[in-house]
């Protein structure tokens, strides 16, 4: 898994112990035939903030983000579903998403950096300090503290080092006042977003032709707004809005 987040770091040009953005990651998805759709579904619960639709035949792929997710989940779930694209043949198994799972955290906090973080960590006396050190690496990195806690405790359980004071209990209770913004409210200020600032997001930041391809549709098929709205996953009065912009 290490040698796999190496690789992909290796490619987009970053090191092992530099802070990986998601901007890094949005052209290995259409480099590899994902269309990525940036999407707004307000708070979800983990898996809901990311979705994968492959059509084998087509050999493509289009991965839903949710923009209404927190900078540090959002990385997340990109390199998650990231992992979904590499490895096609196992997606919708169990063993596709602990794969996923293991290779987001992999490539965001890698052994490199689990090892100067468990160093640093052990030599804290108190729990207090030691969780003082992975929330000081988790916004160094700008990922989630839960990710931080799981790569430097893999890296001490595959060395046979002793485990860190910390145990996950105590992690969430200071994780959820810990958050980063929205992705939304970083790209869109003040939200909601007009249907126009959406389709010029996914296109400008994200490397999406989804909207281009839809608005060929809506022209050249005569497609409803109902269509739009269950595709998205959104209101029937989102998805009028949108169809609206589409056919401008």
């Amino acid at each position: 898994m290490q040698n796999a987040a190496k690789a992909v770091r290796e490619k987009l040009g970053i090191g092992m112990q530099a802070p990986l953005l998601y901007q890094h990651i949005i052209g290995e998805f259409a480099a590899n035939d994902a269309v990525i759709v940036p999407s707004m579904w307000g708070h979800k619960l983990r898996h809901e903030n990311a979705l994968h639709i492959l059509l084998p035949d087509e050999q493509v792929t289009f991965i839903y983000l949710n923009l209404d997710t927190h900078i540090e989940d959002f990385k997340f779930w990109m390199a998650h579903e990231l992992a979904h694209v590499y490895t096609p043949e196992l997606a919708g198994t169990e063993s596709g998403e602990d794969f996923a799972d293991a290779f987001a955290g992999a490539l965001l906090f890698p052994e490199d950096v689990a090892s100067a973080t468990y160093v640093d960590a052990s030599k804290k006396q108190t729990q207090h300090a030691e969780l003082g050190v992975l929330q000081r690496y988790a916004t160094d990195h700008q990922i989630s503290l839960y990710t931080v806690y799981c790569e430097v405790e893999n890296y001490a359980e595959a060395n046979g080092l002793p485990k860190l004071k910390t145990r996950q209990q105590q992690l969430h209770a200071l994780r959820t006042v810990t958050r980063g913004e929205l992705v939304s409210e970083i790209f869109f200020k003040p939200l909601p977003p007009e249907p126009s600032a959406l389709i010029a997001v996914a296109q400008t930041v994200f490397q999406s032709h989804f909207f281009d391809a839809m608005r060929r549709m809506l022209r050249d098929k005569g497609t409803s707004a109902g269509y739009l709205q269950q595709v998205l996953d959104v209101s029937i009065q989102d998805g009028t809005a949108l169809h609206i912009e589409l056919l401008r």
